[in-house]
Order: C-alpha cells, then sequence, then structure tokens
C-alpha cells in the first residue's frame, strides 16, 4: 500500500493497488497521477452519484476461485442513463472489472487487444465475434462519458473520458470490445449474481436509502423543472423520470434536475395499479412501484397493456406486466438462450416455440422513476416464445437487446401482493374489464330467456306426452350449456 498527501488539498491519499495509475482523492475530488516517485494533480473529476448499488470501496469477494476487493469505480453517463464500473484489485495484485447496470453485474478481466474486430462506427446489436471457440452476439452499442470517479483506477479518466464500447453475450459468458483507444480492447468474463460472489462488506437496504441521491432519505421530492408539479422518486434508485403531470423526461443523474423533453400528446393511462404502491411479494416488503409505462402495438390499438417497474432496496428491481392475457412477473436474464431462430429458442437446453408473430410496440404513456430514459413514442420490436406455460421476450431497438423470462399470475395473487380487494382494469379486452361484466350480464339474461323458452315449448310434453323424464333432461343440459361462457368469463 502506497500513502501520499494529496497535492491540492494535502488529505491523505492511499494507492492499495500497485498496478493502479491514478486515485481520487476523497476530500477534494483531485485526481492524483502516479508518476515514478512524484505524484501530481491532473485535474478535478465529478463526485459519483451515490445510486442504489449494494457494492462500495472495500467490498470483497470471490470470482473464478480468487478473491477481491474493489478499490474504485468510474461512472458512466450515456443517452438512456447511466452504470458503474467497479476496479478490483485481486490477492495476486492483478485487477478486474464489476459492471454494474439497472441490477445486473458483469465481472471481466482485460485480456488484450480485440483481434478482428469491427469497426465501432459499423457495429449494430445482433453482430457476431468469435473469440475462444465460441460465438457473441452484440447485444448493445453505446459512447458513454464518464461523470464521477472515486478510488483507485488503473489508467487517466477525467471527467469528459469518453467510452466507446459494445457488449456481447453467449449464454452466460460476456464480452466487452471498448474502442476508446486507438486500439480496440478486449474485456472477457461473465454475467454474475452478488450472491455467488460471496461478497463481504455490502450495502444494506437501510444505507442505500440513507445515502442514495443528491438529498438524504427514502424518498425525495423534486418540483418538476418544467410544470413545478411535485415528483416523488427513489434518490439515486432510478435517475430518469417523467413527470405524471406535464409528462416531461427530467434527468436527476447531474447537479440540478434537467428538462430532456415534454411530450403533450401522452395518453392518460388505465392501468390497475399505481405509482406508489407497495407490494409484499414471496415474504418480502416492501417492494414498490415506482415507474409505470403503457404499450400498444403499431398498428393495432386495442392491443394495449401496462408495464410497472418495482423496487426492493435488497431485491433491486421486478418487472410486473398486465395484458389482455392477464398478469405476468418478469425478470431481465443475466444468461441467454443458447441459440435462436424466427421459430423456436433453446434455453438451458429446453426448447421454447415461438408464441406470436413478431410485432412493434409504441410507448403511449409512462410516468414515474426508472433507471433508464423512457420516452413516449419509443418503438421495440418483440418476438416472444413459450414452453409449458413460461414465456421468453426478445426484446430489440436500434441500439440494444434484452431477453426477459416470465411466468403468469392470477389477478388474486396480484392483489393479494398489493392488499387490494382485486385489481381490475378498465382498458383492456377480455381482462375483467366493465365492458366483460356487462357481456356477461347480457349472456345471463339471454340464457334465462332461452330455458324460459324451452319451458313453454316442452309444457305439452310435460302435462299430455310420454316423454316427460326427457324433457326435463334436455331443459337442463340446454341450461347447462349456456352457462359455460358465464363460467369461463368469470374464470379469465
Amino acid at each position: 500500500m502506497y500513502r501520499t498527501a494529496c497535492p491540492s488539498c494535502g488529505a491523505e491519499v492511499l494507492f492499495r493497488s500497485t498496478i493502479s495509475t491514478i486515485a481520487v482523492c476523497e476530500y477534494c475530488q483531485s485526481t492524483v497521477l502516479r508518476d515514478a516517485n512524484e505524484v501530481k494533480d491532473i485535474g478535478k473529476i465529478g463526485r459519483v452519484l451515490e445510486d442504489y448499488s449494494p457494492i462500495q470501496i472495500g467490498t470483497s469477494g470471490t470470482f473464478a476461485k480468487r478473491n477481491f476487493t474493489v478499490v474504485g469505480r468510474i461512472q458512466l453517463h450515456y443517452e438512456a442513463g447511466l452504470w458503474n464500473e467497479w476496479y478490483v484489485m485481486f490477492d495476486d495484485g492483478s485487477g478486474g472489472w464489476l459492471a454494474d447496470a439497472s441490477g445486473q453485474y458483469m465481472f471481466t478481466l482485460d485480456i488484450g487487444p480485440a483481434k478482428n474486430a469491427t469497426p465501432f462506427e459499423q457495429m449494430r446489436p445482433e453482430f457476431r465475434y468469435e473469440h475462444a471457440g465460441r460465438s457473441f452476439i452484440a447485444t448493445d452499442v453505446r459512447t458513454a462519458r464518464c461523470v464521477g470517479g472515486q478510488g483507485e483506477l488503473p489508467f487517466v479518466v477525467g471527467e469528459g473520458y469518453e467510452a466507446k464500447v459494445v457488449d456481447c453475450r453467449s449464454g452466460d459468458r460476456f464480452l466487452t470490445i471498448d474502442y476508446s483507444d486507438a486500439t480496440p480492447r478486449l474485456y472477457a468474463g461473465s454475467a454474475v449474481v452478488l450472491d455467488e460472489l460471496s461478497c463481504q462488506l455490502l450495502r444494506d437496504g437501510e444505507q442505500i436509502l440513507q445515502s442514495a441521491g443528491k438529498l438524504k432519505g427514502a424518498n425525495n421530492v423534486l418540483d418538476c423543472p418544467n410544470c413545478g408539479s411535485p415528483l416523488n422518486y427513489k434518490a439515486g434508485v432510478a435517475t430518469q423520470i417523467v413527470c405524471p403531470s406535464c409528462h416531461s423526461e427530467v434527468d436527476c443523474s447531474g447537479d440540478r434536475a434537467t428538462v430532456l423533453a415534454k411530450h403533450e400528446d401522452a395518453q392518460r393511462y388505465h392501468a390497475s395499479l399505481d405509482i406508489g404502491d407497495k407490494a409484499t411479494i414471496e415474504g418480502d416488503n416492501w417492494w414498490t412501484i415506482i415507474g409505470l409505462i403503457e404499450l400498444e402495438e403499431v398498428g393495432d390499438a386495442d392491443s394495449a397493456w401496462s408495464e410497472y417497474l418495482l423496487y426492493h432496496a435488497k431485491k433491486g428491481f421486478k418487472w410486473l406486466v398486465e395484458t389482455s392475457d392477464g398478469w405476468f412477473e418478469a425478470t431481465v436474464l443475466d444468461k441467454w438462450p443458447e441459440s435462436w431462430s424466427e421459430n423456436s429458442v433453446t434455453l438451458n437446453k429446453e426448447q421454447y416455440r415461438k408464441l406470436y408473430p413478431t410485432y412493434d410496440a409504441r410507448v403511449t404513456y409512462a410516468a414515474g422513476a426508472f433507471n433508464w430514459r423512457v420516452k413516449v413514442g419509443d418503438i421495440t420490436t418483440y418476438r416472444e416464445y413459450e414452453r409449458n406455460g413460461l414465456r421468453l421476450s426478445k426484446e430489440s431497438t436500434l441500439s440494444e437487446i434484452n431477453w426477459s423470462q416470465s411466468r403468469k399470475l392470477t389477478r388474486e395473487l396480484v392483489a393479494q401482493w398489493f392488499g387490494k380487494k382485486e385489481v381490475v382494469s378498465t382498458h383492456y379486452q377480455g381482462s375483467n374489464a366493465a365492458g366483460s361484466e356487462t357481456d356477461a350480464s347480457t349472456m345471463k339474461g339471454m340464457a334465462t330467456l332461452a330455458t324460459i323458452f324451452l319451458f313453454l315449448l316442452n309444457i305439452p310434453i310435460l302435462l299430455f306426452g310420454a316423454f316427460t323424464f326427457s324433457g326435463l333432461i334436455w331443459m337442463g343440459l340446454a341450461w347447462w350449456l349456456l352457462q359455460l361462457p358465464l363460467k369461463f368469463n368469470k374464470d379469465e
């Protein structure tokens, strides 16, 4: 460990790793460069936004049977949001990176130049990159800039540092091609779950809520810079806010809230749940709805659904989806399918069959807080597959791809989670809507009239014929058949 005084303020600066080039002074944010036997102040870097991440400087764990300690991080901002890159030091003195984006984690090691890499300007999602006998698929292509730094780092980085990166996946394997320098570099590793890393000194839920964001406390209240309406949000949990009053997109990742865009034409939502609703799911409370999106299929306004973003201080993020088919709980996949085509997908050696024709969906309403930028008018292409009640969904845009898995829920279970008597939407056809109740009432009336008609028709048989018993059977059978649609409608 190397100790020195900050050239700017005199505070002690630590270099834990022998390969660290710079360290950020904790007190004045000066970037301290270690060059041979001297240190230099090469300017200041922005403070990191304390967000939802449970990781902190000093967190330790094990990756690939090697012990590591987190010694630094940079925070990168791109058009749709920001993410953390944590720099770790292994016991043998080598370094690595633990990426932390929207509750997903990727551990990678620098393995040298990226051979035969396609020029960054030509890279697109779903391009293939061959490495170590495996075919990797480009999942997102983005240009980001450094907005904050902390602790020790292996190269000189300052505010305004630009990173051009392409992330690729193959099952649970993960690659990043970094085009920031003249020669692209390759970082290889895998998607990980923090529990698998046996991490120590993680921040707990209470610490996250107390320190997150620019203000203290679990919930912060900010006035919308456009209309002045109060915005309730989880500070640091999500930096992109859509005002429910004027539909302005507000970025809260900087020193002040900034209006990114205004959407006067956003439709009013028709969802069953609302922002701020709390749920107890599988014994964990509280999950809180922090964001709400409504979408419709392009070219079919009658095909619409709602997506709710839920946050839990310890568990992270979860999606709840309300559709005409019912309710679904969805999670973003850490491990991607082994292969996929237009008609089928293979995940964990199990084949899923295509459920619907490929379709595009447009965001028609958005409100609340998100960990990426959501805009009314955003269009995403969906491909859905199904196996034994489980669904896989591939969501594609011009810049990235995501896979998620969902399972169907009963409306009674959803109501139980949120402590409601029922969850009834008036927006979707065939989903317990008011129109469905009207249809049920009409059908019941028709069934009653039909039964009366059959009874009158069978009076002569009942009074004079020898077929009294068979007449009663036919009336009973007719009544039962006419009740079937009512039963099915009630069970949906």
